[in-house]
């Protein structure tokens, strides 16, 4: 899981990047041949959930960090807002590639040999 979710590999070989661009899947693993595409975009509600999830989780600890110190600004709330983006666009490219993995060991991602 963690080969996967960090440096960006497929779960089936660990030796082929998942990414042609930043924030751009593979259709297949150019390995193992692993389908990493998957049944009817299986890719795009998850990680986009679990992107979000990040961000509000950043957004909230911001704001508290924030509003603690300094009270309720609106600066405060502009940079809890500026975390919640920038945490998105940071952990987007991870959260795809956890969600790849789990796909995968739940039995969604056909193909390949191993």
């Amino acid at each position: 899981m963690w080969q996967t979710t960090i440096r960006g590999v497929c779960p089936q070989c660990a030796t082929a990047k998942i990414f042609a661009g930043v924030y751009t899947l593979r259709p297949r693993c150019p390995s193992c041949n692993l389908d990493l595409a998957g049944r009817h975009g299986a890719h795009y509600g998850g990680p986009i959930a679990l992107g979000y999830g990040v961000g509000g989780i950043a957004g909230l600890g911001t704001f508290a960090l924030l509003a603690s110190r300094f009270g309720f600004r609106t600066w405060v709330v502009w940079a809890s807002v500026g975390a919640v983006v920038l945490a998105i666009l940071l952990s987007f490219r991870q959260c795809k590639a956890w969600w790849t993995w789990w796909l995968y060991k739940a039995g969604e991602l056909k193909g390949g040999r191993r």
